[in-house]
């Protein structure tokens, strides 16, 4: 354990840090925030208040200060418990579900060399994991002799000294991603208890109050709470946090006139900001109310108004870009200015280009007809084996698609069933029905069934699945646009045997090189019976699915693929995948899963090798044990860190051979490790 001074490193006097968790049941993220600080903490202290998973063996992994408290429903004390353990110059709070990324680290790492004896609190951003999201500057360091004054039984802090010296590094970002909820009326809980006890009497609890009351949607109560708070007559900090959840509340109960209200009372009487998010927010209280002009109006002022981090407010991000100019995209559009319309679409990929709506727009209202006369045959590609419960509507969905020239080829698998006289009960002259006399398996039916095809665009589609009735016709359309692309696929819903939808699968990602820094570590995110390919592509690079690799064809076609040509996703949903028994992927995964996993780590090495990368054998194997195909485990520290070099190895070889998809590969393993 450090000792609480400044010590000397050749000319420079260098600070300190202690590092303080509180948790309990954190098993699950533990990990990854201990593994990033450790990389600037002189000494990392973990409160555990009562935890029944292994969050105190995961702790221990990192460090040996690790103290069990019991929980006494106040977060100021088991703050200040674990403050009052702290030796060094300065003493940083960190969250279980707080994640840093590598360049904030570094950030990290730097300001102690700027931290002095004067310093007395440092603010860096503090930002909700996404795009969308909430963000502001936060006190996240403190010295140490302050360090146990945090107030407060939920949402603690420590309250602010006008004599303080506050040292301001916005650029700095702490992000907050919260995976689960351990208890999600914890905090309303505790409050409701200070307000019984007739404690609730601070601006700033009262703040977090109505926060939590307009989360819940109880208007009445977080009125009453929004008039007590403005009876103190508080900094206009205080006011704005309260206020942007109000809004929300009140526009999602669609009191346009009483947000409008409210909004100008904040601004006018007790000078908070009007911010992107409030324009955009009196935007919609315009819509509601029948007055487009008027929405209009705040959109285009919200777009005029960028998010300031280094302010003391609540920010969010994207009022000011993605999500006013989708707004006024659809004004336009209504007003059928279509080129305006397309102008702002365009605005809101450039400031999100990861965001699915402009995309959706795009796809649906600014992708170019078909040229005259240019309608390309699509051949629908479907392997069926004792279907006979869900064939037929498979079919009919698509006979029933809104793109009408279409040959539609059956594989019937030698089924003991009914489904070839399910298929033959259909009078369409579109449909051809080709048997096997004897079940060769699903890679062999479908490659009989693609040499079979005369079209020039090939879908696939399951026996038991459903696309909508725009999935070709918006499939083809996109790719008659996009020459480049050479596989193309969809979101899909999820549904169960009887076709109720529970979810949704796909990524949704446009970018090609995405999809092959993906395919390197791991399968598709999107169906592959969504799917539909160029013929050409096919046929000139002599790709096929391998019957050896049967449950795993899919992923390993779309591996080999990825090296040859570009594959994408519309952000569109088009077709539904059915979950069931008797799907062939719950069979695989049911019945062989040691045949499975052998056969998804043999793919995920050639992927590697065939893009350059040679990985020894305890490489190969911590990916094969690291990285499985059904989910990702809970790393202990020795694992993660074995993970982690691995992906370095991976980067660096790829980096030297000119892999061309890098940054796309980096943000993927990122992600995995802070999963």
């Amino acid at each position: 354990m450090k000792n609480s001074c400044f010590h000397a490193e050749g000319a420079k006097t260098l600070a300190t840090l202690s590092v303080c968790l509180i948790v309990r049941d954190e098993e699950r993220v533990l990990g990854r925030v201990l593994s990033a600080a450790v990389q600037f903490a002189d000494e990392l202290i973990v409160v555990d208040t009562g935890s029944k998973d292994k969050s105190i063996e995961i702790a221990r992994e990192y460090t040996d200060l690790v103290f069990c408290e019991p929980w006494t429903d106040s977060f100021a004390r088991a703050r200040n418990s674990a403050a009052s353990k702290a030796s060094c110059d300065f003493v940083m709070w960190m969250d279980a579900d707080d994640v840093m990324r590598d360049e904030d680290i570094r950030k990290l790492i730097e300001l102690k060399k700027r931290l002095t004896p004067g310093t007395d609190v440092v603010f860096t951003t503090y930002r909700n994991y996404g795009f969308l999201t909430d963000m502001g500057l936060r006190d996240r360091i403190h010295r140490r002799e302050l360090a146990c004054l945090t107030e407060g039984d939920v949402h603690e802090a420590i309250p602010i000294d006008s004599s303080w010296h506050l040292l301001f590094c916005p650029e700095i970002t702490i992000f907050h991603k919260k995976e689960y909820v351990n208890d999600p009326e914890r905090n309303l809980r505790i409050f409701e208890h200070i307000r019984n006890a007739g404690n609730l009497s601070d601006a700033y609890a009262l703040s977090y109050y109505c926060r939590e009351l307009a989360q819940r949607d109880a208007a009445d109560r977080a009125l009453a709470a929004w008039q007590d708070l403005l009876d103190m007559k508080p900094f206009a900090g205080r006011v704005q946090y309260a206020l942007v959840f109000l809004v929300m509340m009140l526009i999602r109960r669609k009191e346009y006139e009483k947000c409008r209200q409210m909004i100008g009372t904040a601004v006018e009487q007790y000078g908070v900001p009007l911010s992107a998010f409030l324009c955009y927010h009196l935007g919609l209280a315009a819509e509601g109310m029948g007055d487009p002009a008027e929405a209009e109006r705040q959109y285009r002022r919200a777009t005029g108004i960028p998010v300031n981090p280094g302010s003391c407010m609540i920010e969010f991000t994207g009022y000011d870009n993605y999500l006013s100019c989708l707004k006024l995209c659809a004004l336009a559009y209504d007003r059928g200015e279509k080129e305006e319309s397309e102008t702002w679409n365009n605005r809101a990929g450039s400031a999100w280009p990861e965001g699915r709506a402009w995309r959706i727009n795009r796809e649906r209202f600014f992708t170019p007809p078909l040229s005259p006369g240019r309608e390309p045959l699509v051949s629908v590609i479907m392997p069926a084996y004792n279907a006979e419960a869900y064939i037929g509507e498979a079919v009919s969905s698509i006979l029933d698609q809104s793109w009408q020239k279409l040959e539609l080829i059956i594989v019937d698998d030698g089924s003991t069933d009914s489904t070839a006289d399910v298929v033959r009960g259909f009078s369409d002259p579109r449909i051809r029905l080709l048997t096997n006399s004897r079940n060769l398996g699903v890679a062999a039916s479908t490659n009989r069934a693609l040499e079979a095809a005369g079209g020039e665009y090939l879908a696939l589609m399951d026996d038991d699945d459903l696309s909508t009735p725009d999935r070709l016709r918006a499939q083809v359309t996109f790719l008659e646009n996009n020459r480049e692309i050479m596989i193309l696929g969809t979101g899909s819903y999820l549904m169960d045997p009887e076709g109720n939808s529970f979810g949704s699968i796909g990524a949704f990602p446009e970018s090609p090189a995405y999809y092959r820094a993906r395919l390197l570590i791991g399968n598709l995110e999107f169906c592959n019976s969504s799917a539909m390919i160029r013929k050409t592509f096919l046929e000139e690079n002599s790709l096929s699915y391998r019957e050896s690799y049967y449950g795993m064809q899919d992923y390993r076609f779309y591996m080999e693929a990825s090296k040859r040509g570009a594959i994408s996703c519309l952000a569109d949903t088009l077709h539904r995948y059915r979950v069931h028994d008797g799907g062939m992927s719950v069979r695989f995964r049911r019945d062989f899963p040691a045949e499975r996993a052998r056969m998804y780590n043999r793919i995920r090495s050639d992927s590697l090798r065939m893009s350059g990368v040679r990985l020894s054998e305890r490489e190969e194997a911590v990916l094969g044990r690291l990285l499985p195909e059904g989910g990702l485990p809970v790393w202990n520290r020795q694992e993660r860190e074995q993970l982690s070099g691995v992906f370095d190895e991976i980067k660096k070889q790829l980096r030297e051979n000119g892999f061309t998809a890098l940054r796309e590969l980096d943000g993927i393993l990122w992600s995995v490790l802070n999963h």
